[in-house]
């Protein structure tokens, strides 16, 4: 005889009550339902068992039809007696497509916080490090589902910090010319992405323009704030010339973001961020709360309250709706889809420090740093003229997937969050990938609850309209 089978919410699925309401979130099809108690009785037992009693013929109609519609969605499946329904969990990552290389130590600035504490050593990556580096980086996309890969989506070339590089600008013009002439060589298409902090002079505006680097500043909001967190290391301010080059830009026509960094100092003035954002016809803003490693960790800043945080950067979100401007922060993730990774830093990353360690972390540049025990997967090896390769530590990294992270077990964002950000899971729980930053997780959960709550009840549009569904038990699905 056949098992019995059932209907119930696939594994991915959520059912969550916030600030007096009811939700329904499935990350694997982009729904997001509000409901009422009814709705609630009936999904938690949807083969009828659970039915509720005293509901008219129409809204017993309506039921049924949420019902049809969320199977036809997926976020109903049908389970075995015995069995627990189809696994859902999302596949790995391509193999990487990204090359990363950080530049310089050099800094003109002193920033307060910089996890690298940038400016404090002269070192910069010389040049047959970088070109070890890049002629095994190619090597890699030769063959196999890399090499398909880079050819439907080309490849990039990163240029992050630990300083700032456009302190060494011919060394930067060099590294790119040659990076894009070997990428042309093979028939890839380029992108070349450049983090800085804005305080360049007028010949290397004219080189991003000109060449088409993509570029994100660092700016930390209104200019006294600014000034305080990230001053010239002479002690003078930097505001000015970081706003000249950003407005330099967006005259340029260019898609121009920030990054600012919140301190308990800046939380104050995270509205006035966006309000300067639309005055400079920026197009998109990142908030971070600050990371207390490297010069954060002298004790002359400090994190935010959770709770201001998320209340300041929802209003910050809805004036960016009104503006037309992207607010972000790293830890909104329920507009994505589902992965089994936060970041490339879990063995998929291929960054060359000054010193030619192979990094996978934008953050761990230095072998004097505790994690570099875990991030670091290699060196270039000058004299053989080749990049050797810890295999142990690749596959260890890669390990750090959603589907293993008991940690996040039962958590709405598990498979699009994927364990939070991995070099931050590592400093707070004491060198252990596994255990996310529970300050973290408490900003991600209170922002990512209510976006699906307005989502649901209409406050928002989703930012994939044509890829979410929205409803709830009194209104046909959309």
């Amino acid at each position: 005889m056949a098992p019995a089978s059932r209907l119930a919410l696939n594994p991915l699925a959520t059912l969550f009550r916030h600030n007096g309401g009811l939700y329904l979130f499935d990350p694997a099809s982009r729904t997001c339902a509000s409901m009422n108690e009814a709705m609630l009785a009936f999904l938690t037992q949807p083969d009828g068992a659970g039915f509720p009693t005293g509901l008219s013929g129409d809204d017993r109609a309506a039921l049924m039809d949420v019902a049809r519609h969320l199977r036809e969605r997926g976020v109903l499946v049908e389970v075995k007696d015995g069995g627990n329904g189809t696994s859902r969990e999302p596949q790995d990552a391509p193999s990487m497509t990204r090359l990363v290389i950080f530049l310089t130590s050099k800094c003109n600035l002193q920033c307060a916080y910089c996890y690298a504490r940038g400016g404090d050593s002269g070192k910069t990556i010389r040049k047959d490090v970088w070109q070890i580096a890049m002629d095994h980086f190619f090597s890699t996309l030769a063959w196999g589902e890399a090499w398909r890969f880079a050819r439907r989506h080309g490849v990039n070339l990163t240029i992050h910090g630990g300083g700032e590089p456009t302190v060494e600008f011919a060394t930067l013009k060099e590294i790119v010319a040659e990076f894009r002439e070997r990428a042309r060589g093979a028939g890839l298409r380029t992108t070349v992405t450049l983090g800085t902090n804005g305080t360049y002079a007028e010949a290397v505006h004219q080189w991003i323009v000109e060449n088409d680097i993509q570029v994100t500043f660092s700016l930390d909001g209104p200019r006294d704030i600014h000034n305080l967190q990230r001053p010239f290391r002479s002690g003078a301010p930097s505001y000015d010339l970081v706003v000249r080059n950003l407005a330099a830009l967006v005259k340029a026509g260019r898609y121009v973001s920030i990054r600012a960094t919140i301190t308990r100092e800046a939380l104050a003035t995270m509205e006035e961020t966006v309000e300067l954002a639309r005055q400079l016809g920026l197009a998109a803003v990142r908030f971070e709360p600050v990371t207390l490693t490297g010069r954060g960790s002298s004790g002359t800043v400090s994190r935010p309250d959770v709770e201001q945080f998320t209340e300041k950067f929802l209003k910050c979100f809805l004036l960016g709706l009104r503006y037309d401007i992207n607010v972000g922060y790293s830890g909104i993730h329920c507009f994505e889809r589902c992965r089994q990774r936060f970041c490339s830093a879990c063995g998929h990353n291929f960054g060359v420090t000054p010193d030619g360690d192979i990094s996978t972390c934008y953050e761990v540049l230095d072998a004097t740093d505790p994690a570099a025990s875990m991030f670091f997967i290699g060196r270039v090896d000058v004299a053989e003229r080749r990049v050797v390769l810890d295999e142990q530590r690749i596959e260890a990294l890669k390990r750090r997937v959603a589907s293993n992270m008991k940690a996040c077990e039962g958590c709405l964002l598990r498979y699009q969050c994927a364990g939070d950000c991995p070099i931050k899971s590592f400093r707070y729980s004491t060198r252990d990938l596994y255990h996310p930053d529970p300050y973290r997780c408490e900003i991600a959960n209170r922002i990512n609850k209510t976006l699906i709550a307005w989502v649901a009840d209409g406050v928002i549009e989703p930012r994939h309209a044509e890829q979410t569904t929205v409803f709830s038990v009194n209104q046909a699905p959309q």
